[in-house]
């Protein structure tokens, strides 16, 4: 192109002075031209390399957001399989801890339950030791009192005899003596004595009643029994705890035996009745009511306690829960009467509120469904 420029100045008819200045003006405009030639030509060569350089950077941006995917999918993938190992783990902990509260309740039952045994055989023995020789003397109370009573006529007709045949002289020692000790005060002593003694016999042959009602070795077998004579007997083992001060108000229906192991429900009637005389501080009364309703036996034991509040009557039947001070209770009582009354599938309700005392209701179907005792 510049050639051109040069060859039409050279024909136009100009100055060697104009065409000098031509010429320069043409090299400068040449001149201005290779550098704007030169700069597209790099601007596409930069153009270029910044593509090519884009295009790879895209390339491993899209890789890298690739990797990213790939290990945020991974990190959710391991993400749910803790999450599914920390589910699994909190699950077999929860069977754990029911594993070891089952064998703690099952330790203290079977500890309870072997206590209760030798208990058991301890108080049968007793009762056993005592029997024979409180039916010895309850057996001879009669033949004595007939003749302690022979023995007053007897002497009453001695003295009779005297007055009237008029012996009161050769009698004289004897008149003194009898004035000395006042035999008829001597005879009625004798008479409350042997009354007492009386007492005492019938006393203590109901006292070994009870220790055998409750002493009952039932562990393996199921039998019918009169739940009013296990409350009865039960009530006879505790009568040195709340006489002189508690009144039993008993109402017994007229209940039929039912099928079940009376041993074990004397146990319950033992914590029930000692936990209500523990719960009276002073004088009180305790109200016992037996009653059928439709299939099933009821017994109702209420105190006129302190009460309990809400929140431990929802712990009363937890194992080792206890209100008394430390050293005085084992918290194992209701627990294990709970589980007596459950294995025998009958159902224990409590009843009560601050400053009203304490309703414990047993509910017993009179035939069992099974027959092994699992305590």
């Amino acid at each position: 192109m510049l050639e051109q420029f040069i060859k039409i100045a050279e024909d136009l008819s100009l100055s060697e002075e104009v065409k000098e200045l031509l010429y320069k003006e043409i090299k400068a405009i040449k001149k201005n031209i290779d550098i704007a030639e030169f700069k597209y030509h790099r601007t596409l060569i930069d153009k270029a390399a910044i593509s090519n350089v884009l295009t790879a950077s895209i390339k491993e941006i899209e890789e890298q957001k690739k990797m990213v995917e790939e290990a945020k999918n991974e990190i959710a993938k391991n993400m749910f399989e803790l999450d599914k190992q920390k589910q699994l783990i909190e699950i077999k902990n929860r069977v754990l801890n029911d594993t070891m509260d089952n064998l703690k309740d099952a330790q203290s039952q079977l500890i309870q339950s072997e206590k209760m045994a030798s208990l058991g055989q301890l108080t049968a023995g007793v009762a056993h030791e005592i029997n024979n020789p409180i039916n010895f003397v309850s057996a001879n109370i009669k033949p004595l009192k007939d003749d302690l009573a022979d023995l007053i006529k007897c002497i009453r007709l001695y003295k009779q005899t005297v007055k009237e045949k008029g012996l009161e002289n050769e009698f004289e020692e004897v008149e003194k003596f009898n004035a000395q000790t006042d035999i008829e005060y001597v005879l009625t002593e004798v008479n409350d004595l042997l009354k007492g003694i009386e007492e005492g016999a019938s006393r203590t042959s109901e006292i070994v009643k009870g220790l055998r009602n409750f002493s009952r070795i039932d562990q393996h077998d199921v039998k019918k029994a009169n739940l009013n004579e296990g409350v009865e007997s039960t009530l006879t083992l505790l009568h040195s705890t709340y006489r002189d001060r508690i009144e039993i108000i008993k109402e017994y229906g007229n209940i039929p035996e039912i099928e079940c192991f009376p041993g074990q429900l004397n146990q319950v009637f033992m914590n029930l009745l000692s936990n209500a005389v523990q719960a009276i501080k002073g004088e009180g009364k305790i109200f016992i009511k037996t009653f059928t309703r439709e299939n099933n036996v009821i017994i109702s034991i209420k105190d006129t306690g302190p009460g309990m509040t809400e929140e431990i009557k929802s712990k009363i039947f937890d194992p080792f829960f206890t209100t008394k001070e430390v050293g005085k209770g084992t918290g194992l009582g209701l627990s294990i009467s709970y589980g007596i009354i459950e294995k025998h599938n009958g159902k224990m309700e409590v009843f009560s509120s601050p400053g009203e005392g304490a309703e414990f209701i047993i509910t017993l179907p009179l035939l069992q469904k099974t027959t092994t005792p699992n305590t």
